[in-house]
């Protein structure tokens, strides 16, 4: 039986928002008291990390239309690790504006990556349970995407910091290729069509975390790091190249 529609904000998106305030504030705290960095990089990093989650939150407040439902609960979730992992990461690129310049610490690496796995892990959770539950919504699927496009972001950037900015510069083209695309549609809007489903795409796109998180362990040698990232993009570029020649075709014929 399909869940009614609403009109209004979820009572219960509201309260678990203000969990995941609450539980990332709690992390942040944490974070100021163990880490031994300057101030201002601590002022940005708290700043970042609420940054990322108040885009989290509001997009599930807002929404209008389809109902919030326990799937929901398990991004919101996610999303308070992905804030947290967006909160290292001024912490770890502090040392690269030193005047010597440098990379992230293993310390670092490791606590990013503890951030960040059960985040990746906990991916196909969500989509299960809203299966099971009957309560799998289009607003769901596109919450779902926002953070993982986030979570790939931050663990581009990171990735990037541990190899060596900015010659690895490219690492962050694996996170900033969802928003460029998105940037497309702004201003190709004949490309606002649903994509068909993809077994490809999604196998390519489950790559993307696997590889990035795994090259940040400082037990992986550098060398075989930046190997498996750029097979990594080599194939993400494939499969948003696919996409997108599917949409312009599909614009061609409509025009």
């Amino acid at each position: 039986m399909p869940l009614a529609r609403s009109t209004d904000p979820s009572p219960s998106a509201s309260r678990d928002g203000l969990l995941a305030f609450g539980a990332l504030a709690g992390a942040l705290t944490a974070l100021t008291l163990l880490a031994d960095v300057e101030l201002p990089v601590l002022v940005a990093s708290g700043l970042l990390g609420l940054a990322v989650l108040g885009v989290v939150v509001r997009s599930t407040v807002r929404r209008r239309g389809e109902p919030y439902g326990p799937a929901d609960r398990v991004t919101v979730g996610r999303s308070v690790l992905v804030a947290l992992a967006a909160a290292f990461l001024p912490v770890g690129l502090a040392p690269l504006l030193g005047q010597d310049g440098g990379r992230p610490s293993d310390a670092w690496c490791w606590a990013l990556f503890a951030v960040a796995l059960p985040a990746w892990l906990l991916d196909g959770i969500d989509g299960r349970v809203a299966r099971r539950t009957g309560t799998a919504t289009r607003a769901g699927a596109r919450f779902d995407q926002e953070v993982d496009a986030a979570l790939l972001l931050v663990l581009s950037v990171a990735l990037a910091a541990r190899l060596g900015l900015p010659e690895a510069g490219w690492v962050v083209v694996i996170g900033a290729l969802r928003y460029l695309f998105l940037l497309g549609l702004r201003l190709r809007p004949a490309w606002r069509r649903d994509l068909p489903f993809s077994s490809y795409r999604r196998v390519v796109a489950g790559i993307q975390g696997g590889v990035l998180l795994g090259a940040l362990v400082p037990l992986i040698p550098l060398p075989l790091a930046v190997a498996a990232t750029a097979v990594a993009l080599v194939l993400l570029l494939g499969s948003f190249g696919r996409d997108v020649l599917w949409l312009e075709r599909g614009a061609r014929e409509l025009s």
